[in-house]
């Protein structure tokens, strides 16, 4: 075995577990092993690409390698769930994909552009983590009181209206009372996103008051 394919094993190893005990410290699904195993399996069909298309010489090198891109994302899917009307683990499934392409680019030869991907890959995830996190510090707790008439698809559209905005609510409770609905919710999010989930729902049709209070 070439000693330059034993060299791109151990740099991609290198590369997806410097991604993955990121992920492994952020106690994500995707942690170092699964990390380091897609980079090395991408960076090994990159390589057999190549090497099988020299010996059939009118091969395509990149045929394999673009199964790569498209198969990991089968593997991305696995890793986003759906719950309570948000979206979870797409970050997860993108970090697999670049680390796939990380892989790859290894597997080609372009060493210093997968090193410096990858550097990238963990100042994002970790820097833009702590700023995700000071902004949530920012956010406020409120509390709504939706009163509306007794519909159906009501309970539709105020969850389509939380999707849109990308609200994770931390309670919830629906009550009938007199022909009408109460909703009652508590979550935490700014100002602004405050006021504009308040005008949406009160041009949901049968809403008739909205009250807010934050604690």
């Amino acid at each position: 075995m070439e000693i330059d394919i034993i060299l791109k094993i151990l740099l991609a190893a290198m590369l997806g577990g410097f991604i993955g005990l990121e992920r492994e410290l952020s106690h994500k699904e995707a942690g170092l092993r699964t990390n380091i195993l897609i980079a090395v399996g991408s960076t090994l069909l990159t390589v057999l690409s190549f090497k099988i298309a020299a010996l059939a010489k009118t091969a395509d090198p990149a045929r394999l390698a673009a199964q790569i891109v498209s198969g990991i994302g089968f593997l991305g899917a696995g890793a986003i769930i759906q719950a309570r009307f948000a979206v979870h683990g797409l970050t997860t499934a993108a970090t697999i994909w670049t680390v796939a392409a990380i892989g790859i680019a290894v597997g080609s030869g372009f060493y210093l552009l997968a090193f410096l991907v990858a550097l990238l890959v963990v100042i994002v995830l970790t820097i833009f983590r702590f700023l995700m996190a000071y902004l949530e510090r920012q956010k406020r707790t409120y509390v709504y009181l939706i009163t509306a008439e007794e519909r159906a698809s009501l309970l539709v559209d105020l969850r389509r209206v939380l999707t849109e905005l990308s609200i994770h609510y931390s309670s919830a409770r629906l009550n009938r009372r007199d022909g009408s609905y109460e909703f009652e919710l508590v979550f935490s999010t700014s100002e602004n996103k405050d006021r504009e989930f308040v005008e949406k729902v009160m041009l949901l049709k049968g809403v008739k008051e909205v009250l807010s209070e934050n604690l």
